[in-house]
């Protein structure tokens, strides 16, 4: 089955750096295999790393720029077919840097990715920060798309300006948006849009004057219509994370079966580290499969 052809247009102007790359995975002779890759500028991916038993394929999204500025966009898709098994994720933060320009759409940084599990499929996506500096015109954009019983688990965190060197989010704009599709219908949808100032930075109903935050997605599409174990996932995650449950920086809901977790805080590592290990106490519900984690994160 042939991939979806890039949706990366012509450069506008050479200050523009777009980029696209597109996996398709098949399971084959007892493990997942990256049978096809395409690529569009400075995007890449490494061989597959095998470190479980049940040939479960890990996966290192390269960028060499290591940032996104004014007039770039990246566009990341994978397909996993049926009974496939892949994890995804980076050696380091994603960042917006500043943007050239103040408005306009010379002036934006986009990042679209667009996943697809297949019956049987086991995906996760579960990529370091995306640090949005100061004057950034940044948006993120991913959607998920699972058939059946596949079943997924991945997050984002977003940090805001560096405060911890004395540069905030004092200005610019951010756009993320995250949507989980399930036999071709949402499940979940969210969009968060925001300028450095705007009141929901600072009210208690929004960022509550945090810079970090984070959404992790858990989804079992074979259970996903049968509430008791829906509510088993959600009680492993708080039994987990009591510590960051009571300290108020994590939350966990359940939406149409759509397990989310929440982190609003101010240390990247600790929402990263945190979302980590519910990733290891939650897996094996999910995927019958005991956390491995990637070499890359170690290094």
């Amino acid at each position: 089955m042939a991939l979806c052809e890039p949706h990366i247009t012509t450069p506008s102007s050479h200050s523009q750096w777009l980029a696209g790359l597109h996996m398709q995975f098949t399971a084959r002779q007892g493990r997942t295999q990256l049978q096809r890759t395409e690529r569009v500028g400075p995007l890449s991916v490494q061989r597959a790393f095998y470190p479980e038993a049940n040939g479960t394929a890990h996966l290192y999204l390269l960028h060499p720029p290591a940032g996104i500025v004014s007039g770039d966009e990246l566009h990341i898709s994978a397909k996993l077919d049926d009974n496939s098994q892949a994890l995804l994720t980076t050696p380091g933060a994603n960042r917006f840097y500043r943007a050239r320009h103040a408005t306009g759409n010379a002036a934006r940084q986009y990042q679209y990715t667009r996943l697809t599990a297949s019956q049987n499929a086991s995906l996760e996506y579960l990529p370091h920060e995306t640090l949005v500096y100061a004057n950034a015109n940044a948006i993120s954009h991913t959607e998920i798309h699972l058939t059946d019983n596949a079943n997924y688990i991945g997050w984002e965190i977003a940090c805001l300006g560096l405060p911890h060197i004395q540069q905030p989010f004092s200005g610019g704009q951010f756009q993320q948006v995250l949507s989980i599709y399930f036999n071709h219908r949402i499940r979940f949808h969210d969009r968060l849009s925001l300028n450095a100032g705007d009141p929901v930075t600072t009210s208690r109903i929004g960022l509550a004057g945090h810079h970090v935050s984070g959404t992790m997605i858990v989804f079992n599409g074979k259970f996903a219509d049968e509430s008791s174990y829906v509510q088993q996932l959600c009680q492993i995650i708080r039994e987990a994370t009591s510590r960051e449950q009571q300290s108020g920086t994590l939350a966990v809901t359940a939406l149409q079966g759509v397990v989310v977790v929440r982190y609003l805080g101010d240390n990247s590592e600790q929402c990263r580290t945190c979302f980590a290990h519910i990733w290891s106490a939650v897996r094996p519900e999910v995927s019958q499969r005991t956390a491995v984690p990637p070499r890359i994160w170690f290094t």
